[in-house]
This record gives C-alpha cells, structure tokens and sequence, in this order.
C-alpha cells in the first residue's frame, strides 16, 4: 500500500509502512513463532494470535535531533530529516512540531515530545549550553502543559509541574522528563491486562517485580495479590514508582533501587516473577536471581523476540513454556512485544 507517511522513504523511524495493517500484524506474528521455534524449541502453537492496537496516532513519545534543522535520523544513517508532522503521533505531539518548526535553536540537541489521552504534553529541552528559557515559555506556553530543560543530564524545570499524568486500566502514572514509560498507552493496557492474565495471583500470593520502572505493571497487579516488591536500578523511576504507588493509595506495593544483574537479597515466598528487561534481556547473574527465587511462575515482557528466545532456552531446564502472546506495541515498524508466561516443571 501507498505509506500515509511523506517521509516514509527517508525517515528510519518507521520500516513496514508499506504493508496493510492485516499483513504487518501475520508478518509479526509469523516472526515470534520463527524466532521462539529456532532459538528455543518453542512450538509455534504456543504463540496465540497477536493483541493488535492503533496503525496511527498511537506514539505517546517521539525524540527530535536538532542540528541546524529539526527532524528524525535517516535511515541507516545520523543525517537529519526535517519533518513537521508525523502520522504514528499523538496529534497534539504534532501540534508542537508545527509550533516549534517555527522557533530558533541555540544550545540544543534534542528535544523530547509528551501527550497523554488527556492532552496533558510536556517538552524536554536537552541542552549543551546555556539556554534562553524565556523564549521557550513564551512561544510554547498556550500548548505545552510542562517544559523541561536538560543541562548536563539534570532536568530543571522551567514551566508547569515538572510531569504529565496518565492513565491506564484505573490507575494514574506520573511520567517525569526521563523516566520510561511504554509509548504506545492503548498497547500498554492490553499490555497489562495479559500479564495480569497470565499472573493467575490469588489474593495470598507475592509477587516480585524485576526491572519494574516507574512501578506501573506492579501497581497494576496490586489488587489481584498480597504484595508486589519492585526492583529497579534507575533512581529517578524509583523516585516516580513512589509517587505512583501514593497517587493510586496502593498499600501493598513497594519499590527498591537495586541491580538486577547484582547480587540481590533472598526474596522468599514468591510465587510471581514478573521480568521486563531493557531490549538485551538478561545477564547471566540476573538469570541465576531468578532460578535462585524459584518462583512458581514467570510472566516475561520482552521488546526482542530473538532476545527472549535466548533467554527462555537458558531456563527451559526449569520451566516451561505455557503461553505467548505478541503484542502490537509499535505499529508501522517490524518491533514487537511479547508477554510469556512461563510455568516450573
């Protein structure tokens, strides 16, 4: 099909744009079955259908390179595309394009895109000098809820409260200048509700939460279990997983700043483990804590496929593979996430 993009064929943001929506999601679909096959010995009639989303307008966050002009990188390459609007957006992130395709850039890299379902944006300015922040507040303040500028990896807040907030499933997440938090929200629910489904909990089981972020999948998982304890190495995400955990008044949630490829405490008892690894997966020592907890199940969020496959051979001595579904988070581009559900032999 004819790519609704007009950047398409320079811009190496999106990549399978040219397929209709129905055959990108078989084309996903048929790789996780390819890939889990291959490097795990995973039948494919484990992998279910995927969990599709929104082709357009679903991308909650979008990174701009500012280099004598403002735009994308190309493909295979770190020259700029300069664009103006982008189809995969949450159109309010590219209401601020218009705006700032209009401004001039002195001392800046970068610049970071928000929105929320709500319409709430924010606007991070990475920075390698002094900037005039006065002329930002005056030319974005009508549009941008909160703006941010980073100087030397420290964000300081020129206008709004520093963070946008969102919602997924009942619970609000702040989303601060850094921190992660999934950029497509529409696949992030879905995304939850089947690590939710393949968590199975009873109200007396523990879970623990392994690179668990701002805390949201925890938080999410709160009501079905007895308590979650999340681990996550990032301290500004610990700092936004406990303002979190006090915005939705979960009691039962707790979040520590911890390595988990380092050694890590005993934590006994748990009968969840929920793992959502950066797209590496897991170190060897992060993989032995996890054999070493011995939890009765494993739910596994990964964004790699060949990743996972690699890592599910690795504990496939111990547990089995039950059930996977991929998941639509990123439509246009050939990335795809899964949610496994693994169970102890």
């Amino acid at each position: 099909m004819e790519p609704r993009c007009p950047y398409y064929k320079e811009c190496g943001g999106c990549n399978i744009m040219h397929m209709s929506y129905t055959k990108q999601l078989s084309f996903k679909e048929d790789k996780v079955r390819y890939l889990l096959k291959k490097f795990a010995d995973v039948e494919p009639v484990r992998v279910k259908p995927i969990i599709p989303t929104t082709q357009f307008g679903y991308r909650n966050k979008v990174t701009l390179k500012v280099r004598e002009k403002m735009g994308f990188y190309k493909k295979k390459s770190y020259d700029i595309v300069p664009v103006f609007s982008c189809p995969v957006a949450h159109p309010k992130i590219n209401e601020i394009i218009q705006d700032l395709s209009k401004l001039e850039f002195v001392n800046i890299e970068e610049i970071i895109i928000k929105a929320t379902i709500n319409d709430e944006t924010l606007v991070v300015f990475k920075a390698t000098g002094e900037v005039d922040e006065d002329y930002y507040i005056n030319k974005l303040q009508n549009i941008v809820t909160t703006m941010i500028v980073v100087y030397d990896g420290i964000p300081k807040v020129i206008s709004g409260p520093g963070y946008i907030t969102e919602k997924v499933g009942d619970y609000y997440f702040k989303i601060s200048s850094l921190a992660f938090f999934q950029v497509n929200t529409v696949g992030a629910e879905r995304l939850y509700n089947k690590v939710k489904e393949y968590g199975s909990l009873q109200t007396n089981e523990r879970v623990l939460d392994l690179y668990c972020g701002t805390g949201t999948i925890g938080i999410y998982l709160s009501d079905a279990c007895k308590d979650v304890t999340g681990l996550e190495i990032n301290g500004e995400a610990v700092k936004d997983a406990q303002d979190n955990i006090e915005m939705n008044k979960v009691i039962n949630v707790k979040v520590e700043q911890r390595d988990v490829s380092k050694e890590i405490d005993k934590y006994e008892n748990i009968e969840l483990v929920v793992l959502d690894p950066p797209r590496s997966g897991l170190s060897k020592k992060a993989l032995k804590n996890v054999l070493d907890i011995n939890p009765n199940r494993i739910v596994y969020v990964s964004c790699d496929p060949a990743t996972l496959a690699r890592d599910i051979n690795l504990l496939k001595e111990n547990y089995e593979v039950k059930e996977l579904t991929p998941i639509d988070m990123f439509p246009n581009t050939y990335h795809v996430e899964c949610v496994c559900l693994l169970m102890k032999k």
